[in-house]
């Protein structure tokens, strides 16, 4: 496997991220979404959206040769923005990403981190010791979404 680059985001970072997030979801979140779903989700994760994100939250970077292939984002102790390139996934992209964040809360005295997994998203969170708490929608600009809250303790 290339070697990973794990760093903060920047603003100049917002339409790499933007990109990256939506082509992933494109394939694997879409066929699940509504049209008004995707639209949403398209503009939460709009370039200028992107943008105020990385203001707001403390958001990460994966590159590997100089490209972003991987991104991971956390706000409060709640992870959120969890995306990897789609010819990168499975890779062990994600479990790096994973592991800086959790590594990153630890030292901010994090004990127990949460995220709202999307159904594509549920295998990894478990085979990566999260734990399912429920489903329940979460709304975004009005529109619900289905996902499981999950939460996983950091030792």
């Amino acid at each position: 496997m290339e070697s990973i680059i794990i760093r903060a985001a920047s603003p100049l970072d917002s339409k790499q991220l933007s990109d990256l997030i939506c082509e992933n979801a494109e394939a694997l979140l879409k066929p699940h979404y509504s049209r008004e779903q995707w639209d949403i989700f398209i503009k939460y994760y709009s370039e200028q959206t992107m943008a105020e994100k990385i203001r707001q939250q403390t958001i990460f970077c994966a590159e590997a040769n100089g490209e972003m292939v991987g991104t991971v984002a956390l706000d409060g102790d709640f992870v959120v923005g969890f995306y990897t390139r789609l010819q990168q996934v499975n890779q062990g992209i994600g479990k790096q990403l994973m592991s800086h964040l959790e590594n990153y809360a630890r030292t901010r005295g994090i004990e127990t981190l949460q995220l709202a997994a999307s159904p594509a998203g549920l295998a990894f969170y478990y085979k990566n010791g999260w734990e399912k708490v429920k489903d329940f929608t979460v709304y975004h600009y009005g529109v619900g979404f289905e996902e499981t809250l999950m939460t996983k303790k950091l030792g």
